[in-house]
């Protein structure tokens, strides 16, 4: 159907209320949707694309007009309520909705136009109201049945409360869209204009960043990181972290996963002196769960996590049959990251505390003049390395 007088006139008559007669003429320019550039256009019947065919059916009171900004060629309920369904042959991954025309009277009782949503053929709350198309002096707002209308400004007829919005972003498994004016408002002709564009097979979803360095943790301290920043998740997808060994490998080495970046030290699992990784994972939610099988899996970046084996001492006594008053050098010898800390008591003191810079050194004892006959015994009560102790 083409543009007719009433169409123009009433568009214009709108716009001139406002902002002019001159700006309805400089408002008709398509919008670039960059992101998803595909757009429908038929009215009826099968349009073809690259990637999918759109099977474009309607019910109800339906027109064809292209009006400010290019939202158009749909135009619904201009008397009664009514639908455009679009159908893909193959599922799109977002859509992408601008819509004018929005009437709200409230303050007249003249009521309002209410446009709804069923994607895949459940009825869909709008994520948002996109943003400001300039074609109407107010934004279209989503109101608490998720529907999009305009606001109540509070101005009578015929001055009213007139709406529209742009690139309202839809991210889903898309097989068919139902667009529909459930309310009719407005004094006078009325409907909502409203383009559609679609992408296919794109993955929009985004884990963002961990801002971590690699951690060094003792064994029994839970690994945590801070969440993952710069996330993007869609509303049917989900967002975990998980532990894993294999960075070539990352699903097939799962140890654990979590909805939070914390992971408690489990022995069954986790051993000191091996290399785990911690990464936040994104894809489809499946019962709470992210779909490993999601072909738009995203991964943030890695932070590595070791538990650092607890360190240990041997003592090396060349002879420990000391005699009252002889001296003996006895070599320490460690295992971990120095500096050590190392207390110890020999069969003739008090404990002793001496610190270590290398894996190796040596300590000296004296049997005083009041020992007891009998050999030296030297035993570690206490040791710390750079990173963990050991009691």
């Amino acid at each position: 159907m083409s543009l007719n007088t009433n169409y123009y006139t009433r568009d214009c008559l709108d716009r001139i209320r406002w902002i002019g007669l001159t700006s309805c003429f400089l408002f008709y320019s398509l919008l670039s949707y960059a992101q998803c550039p595909n757009q429908i256009t038929a009215l009826s019947g099968v349009q073809t694309f690259d990637c999918t065919d759109v099977t474009v059916t309607s019910e109800g009171d339906v027109h064809n007009a292209t009006f400010c900004n290019g939202i158009g060629p749909y135009w619904v309920s201009k008397f009664t309520e009514s639908s455009y369904t679009f159908t893909f042959s193959n599922p799109v991954s977002a859509v992408v909705l601008s819509f004018d025309g929005f009437d709200n009277h409230e303050f007249e009782n003249h009521g309002h136009e209410e446009i709804t949503l069923e994607i895949n053929g459940l009825p869909y709350a709008f994520p948002n109201a996109g943003s400001n198309s300039t074609c109407q002096p107010l934004q279209a707002i989503v109101n608490a049945s998720g529907n999009l209308m305009a606001p109540d400004c509070g101005l009578p007829v015929p001055l009213g409360c007139y709406a529209a919005c742009k690139d309202i972003s839809i991210y889903e498994t898309i097989n068919s869209i139902t667009i529909k004016d459930i309310f009719i408002g407005g004094s006078t002709l009325a409907g909502v204009l409203f383009s559609i564009h679609f992408c296919c097979n794109q993955c929009f979803l985004s884990t963002g960043d961990i801002n971590s360095p690699p951690i060094i943790l003792c064994p029994g301290e839970s690994a945590t990181v801070p969440p993952a920043s710069g996330t993007f998740l869609t509303p049917s997808s989900t967002l975990q972290y998980i532990l894993y060994t294999d960075p070539n490998n990352i699903t097939g080495s799962i140890l654990a996963n979590s909805n939070t970046p914390n992971f408690p030290y489990n022995p069954d699992l986790m051993q000191p002196g091996v290399n785990y990784y911690i990464t936040a994972i994104a894809g489809t939610n499946l019962n709470g769960d992210v779909d490993l099988n999601d072909p738009c899996l995203d991964f943030s970046n890695t932070i590595e996590i070791l538990w650092w084996p607890p360190p240990t001492v041997a003592f090396s006594i060349p002879n420990p049959d000391l005699c009252i008053g002889d001296c003996v050098t006895v070599e320490v010898n460690f295992t971990g990251e120095p500096p050590f800390t190392l207390t110890y008591t020999t069969t003739f003191g008090s404990p002793v505390t001496k610190v270590f810079q290398d894996l190796t050194g040596t300590i000296e004892v004296c049997a005083p003049v009041f020992a007891n006959p009998g050999n030296l015994v030297i035993q570690a009560t206490n040791l710390t390395d750079n990173h963990c102790a050991c009691n």
